[in-house]
């Protein structure tokens, strides 16, 4: 059983990773719109700006998700909102988070991995939004400063 233990233990390790790189790849494919067949609504938004929601069944864990994106440049410019999400941003730790403050408060900035160059903000009691610099440059230039840290 000595023996086993730390099999087991390594085991575990590989699966949390996993599950972290699991669920940052599905935060990117629901941005760059995998998902979309599978949304409660699709709106166009003026602009070139387009928005799809997921209540019934969001795509990653939480009870609602909406994706507001430029339609040309959608992997580029996309702002995403998780309300009541059933992970924490320390369940991202693999992209290698940096600490930023915001207009709106402490944010997380990814800087490896997956999610890099993505801002992630608590804009409310159990709410998450998730933009990239592309979004920011085009709808809401007070968060820029926060993408300084990046290369």
């Amino acid at each position: 059983m000595k023996k086993l233990l730390p099999l087991l233990l390594w085991f575990s390790l590989v699966s949390c990773q996993q599950r972290t790189a699991d669920l940052a790849g599905k935060l990117l494919f629901t941005a760059s719109g995998t998902f979309d067949a599978q949304a409660d609504t699709r709106r166009r938004e003026g602009k070139g700006i387009r928005s799809v929601e997921w209540r019934s069944r969001p795509p990653v864990p939480a009870s609602t998700v909406r994706v507001v994106y430029d339609s040309d440049a959608r992997t580029l410019a996309w702002q995403m909102t998780l309300q009541h999400p059933a992970f924490t941003p320390e369940d991202l730790k693999g992209s290698a988070p940096q600490a930023v403050n915001t207009y709106r408060g402490r944010g997380t900035l990814f800087t490896q991995g997956k999610l890099k160059g993505v801002l992630l903000v608590g804009t409310g009691p159990q709410e998450y939004t998730l933009l990239t610099r592309g979004y920011a440059e085009q709808q809401d230039s007070a968060y820029l400063t926060a993408f300084n840290g990046l290369p």
